[in-house]
Parts: structure tokens; sequence; C-alpha cells
């Protein structure tokens, strides 16, 4: 799983399954190297010249954690501290060479997430083009 997949199922995540992950740590050793803190970030996008255009400020939640030597490193928009640490929890446990029962279950809470969404990505697409008009079929058009 990529990072960038990480962290959207982490951001997109409800706030009781951003606790569920959380609770997959309660046994283990993990150290909050940094705590939750809010911070704002550039958000910078291409314009239609290829030139970098400064959108504005975004306000992020960052968090700092160690998990068996390995740390581990999460930030997620808006003001969001459980969800921060469990993104650099999730992080963490990602970076550690060793398999870990913990690895094993985050992996499967993180699977069944992905397969939730991607669920919801599509019902989406699907609501979506009932909407969608051929106008090459409309009468008299």
């Amino acid at each position: 799983m990529s990072r960038a997949d990480l962290t959207v199922l982490i951001n997109t995540m409800d706030e009781q399954k951003v606790e569920n992950v959380l609770a997959l740590f309660a046994d283990v050793e993990l150290t909050v190297s940094r705590p939750p803190g809010s911070g704002l970030v550039m958000l910078t996008v291409k314009d239609s010249f290829e030139t970098d255009f400064h959108l504005g400020e975004v306000l992020v939640t960052e968090a700092r954690v160690i998990f068996r030597g390995c740390e581990g490193f999460g930030m997620v928009s808006g003001e969001a501290p459980r969800r921060a640490l469990a993104r650099a929890a999730a992080d963490a446990v990602f970076r550690c060479p060793e398999p870990t029962e913990v690895h094993d279950n985050l992996m499967a809470c993180l699977e069944q997430e992905e397969l939730m969404r991607k669920n919801r990505l599509a019902a989406d697409a699907a609501l979506v083009a009932a909407t969608k008009v051929n106008f090459d079929l409309m009468p008299g058009a």
C-alpha cells in the first residue's frame, strides 16, 4: 500500500474507524515523539500555463511516533489530532522492516476500508451517471 493510499484512507475514515486503528496499538510500545500539533502549509497548484500558483494556506495537524525504532510521520488536513496520530502510527508500522501482528491487523483494517471506499465511489459514480444526458438521442435536437 502506497503512502498516498494510506493518507487517503485515513483522511476519509469516519471517527470510529480512526479510533479502531488507534486501538490496534493499545498493547504495543508506541512512543509519541512529537505530539499532534496544528500548522499551516501553502497549497500550491499548477495553473493552465504550468506555472506554480499559491492558492492559499491549509490548516493541518501533524504528529510523529516511534514504533520499534522506526519513526512514522502523519499529516492530515484540518484540526484532527487523533487522525494525525493514527496516520503516524500506521506510517511507523509500514516503515518497520520486521513483520508484526500489528502490521497484519492494520493491513486487514485498511484493506476493508479501501473496499468500502471503492464501493462508496462506485455508488456515487452510478448516481452521477444516472444524470448524464445524451443530446444525440434527444428528439428534435
